[in-house]
């Protein structure tokens, strides 16, 4: 690779939010591909009850491994701004619209990104008995991530239950049109849209157990691999997930994750600022189907670091 910038780096993982343990499995995964890639890649762990951290004497940039609030709702990247510290991915403005889904489709729908029929419920608010929109309806807080709180409700019975447990994270649930069929992924790096992977849970729907308990319950697929597959559908996923990283001003490193119906109908439903570097994460499998081994991407990641 090209002359590095950074040599000394900080590896951000850890926290206090409710994807600690994720963040620290791709914390621990991302120092050892930036030191195989060459970097004095140096663990910073968060504190769990304040994410108050020390910074390594000597560290140049940061690379931001932590999931869930403070590392993607912006606090951290604002901090690190205010210390004059370049780190990777996305701004503290981009990330705090990226992480609160309330904000992100109100930026897809004014991008004419396509997203999922929905609505938000106000704090307090009372549901009623049924969703406004026809069942099935998906019921998730706006800002968590790995699914967590999320719930897909098929039938009225399950509705408020659905509703009380997105309130134990947030007050403010969004609820939205279920749409069937495939659920696809689209990493990017720096401006690349990386191949589209298809994800096939063995059992239900991807949600916390399919994505990190269960390695052998989900399948990963690349679409572009099948000859059945309509190419046209493959590029077209790759562009409207382009569409809505720049439609939050995402930079540096994303992934959007999409819905495909059965009439090959596109909807996204997120972009992640800071996506999984863990074993069973999209982005270095994606990356790997382009020829990017690990420590390569981390290394292109970290020399893509800045501050605002």
């Amino acid at each position: 690779m090209a002359t590095k910038r950074f040599r000394r780096v900080a590896v951000l993982m850890g926290g206090a939010s409710s994807e600690a343990e994720i963040s620290l499995l791709s914390g621990r995964a991302v120092l050892g591909a930036l030191r195989e890639a060459g970097y004095d890649a140096v663990p910073v762990e968060l504190d769990r009850a304040t994410n108050a951290f020390e910074w390594p004497a000597g560290a140049e940039a940061a690379f931001i491994a932590l999931h869930g609030a403070y590392g993607e709702d912006g606090g951290v990247q604002a901090k690190l701004d205010a210390m004059g510290v370049p780190y990777t991915g996305s701004g503290a403005e981009s990330s705090r619209v990226s992480f609160d889904k309330i904000l992100s489709r109100a930026a897809f729908a004014a991008a004419c990104v396509p997203i999922p029929a929905g609505y938000a419920l106000a704090p307090g608010e009372d549901p009623g008995d049924a969703p406004r929109l026809p069942l099935p309806v998906v019921v998730k807080p706006p800002r968590q991530g790995s699914s967590v709180g999320v719930s897909i409700v098929r039938d009225a019975a399950a509705w408020r239950p659905a509703v009380a447990e997105a309130r134990r994270f947030d007050p403010d649930p969004i609820v939205e049109t279920y749409v069937p069929g495939r659920e696809w992924s689209v990493a990017i790096v720096g401006d690349e849209a990386l191949p589209p992977m298809e994800i096939r849970p063995k059992d239900g729907w991807y949600d916390w157990r399919n994505k990190y308990a269960d390695d052998a319950g989900t399948a990963y697929l690349f679409p572009q691999d099948d000859p059945a597959e309509d190419p046209a559908l493959v590029a077209r996923a790759r562009e409207i997930a382009l569409a809505a990283y720049h439609a939050v001003g995402g930079r540096g490193v994303g992934r959007a994750d999409l819905r495909i119906s059965p009439e090959g109908s596109i909807f996204v439903l997120e972009n992640n600022s800071i996506p999984g570097c863990t074993s069973h994460s999209i982005l270095p499998k994606s990356a790997a189907k382009a020829g990017i081994p690990f420590p390569a991407l981390c290394a292109r990641i970290l020399e893509d670091a800045r501050c605002g």
